[in-house]
């Protein structure tokens, strides 16, 4: 092994080239986690209890929350490896705290999902498959009640609840004929068929 790859040797000059272009990436996704963590946790409960047309329901909360610290230590241990005099304890101090917080995170999201799937089980919202997106990420999409969730409407799925979010504010009680006539109208805007 060279003595550049051992742990704790300084970097050579293309890591320190490759570690200034991830620092600036672990900064925005520590900026991206604490501007999602409210619509992840406490406005998913709040529309949830207040009986919200909709609900994109997701455990991303305290993951988010909990992967700050996470990348916090990723960006020190990067900025620490430029410097010769930076002691090892620090680094496993860093490394142990890395790993504890991740470990935490991954535990939350698992914790999360079933509290918030009994919210959604005591407010009875229906899971809606047409509002859902594919990607396995993305939040799981439940309906107040099971006549809003139509079919073909996936392609005008933000408008759609951009609509439903006004006629919440306006306090209008949405029939299904006229979830169907909007989608209709959305797609026709937006060219689309499907």
């Amino acid at each position: 092994m060279s003595k550049e790859a051992q742990f704790g040797e300084p970097l050579t000059p293309k890591m320190k080239v490759l570690s200034l272009f991830i620092i600036p990436v672990y900064i925005a996704m520590i900026v991206f986690s604490i501007s999602k963590v409210n619509f992840f946790t406490f406005e998913m409960f709040q529309r949830i209890s207040s009986g919200s047309f909709y609900v994109e329901a997701s455990s991303m909360g305290p993951f988010l929350i909990l992967s700050v610290p996470c990348l916090a230590c990723l960006i020190l241990i990067t900025i620490f490896n430029f410097r010769e005099n930076v002691s090892q304890k620090l680094k496993t101090r860093l490394g142990i705290t890395f790993a504890i917080s991740g470990i935490l995170a991954v535990a939350s999201k698992l914790v999360m999902w079933p509290i918030v799937m009994y919210q959604i089980n005591k407010y009875d919202y229906s899971y809606c498959f047409f509002y859902s997106q594919s990607n396995i990420h993305s939040p799981s999409v439940y309906v107040k009640h099971p006549k809003y969730c139509l079919k073909s409407s996936r392609s005008v799925r933000e408008e759609l609840f951009a609509w439903f979010d006004q006629q919440e504010e306006a306090g209008v009680e949405v029939q299904p004929i006229e979830v169907l006539k909007k989608i209709q109208e959305l797609k026709q805007e937006k060219g689309t068929d499907w």
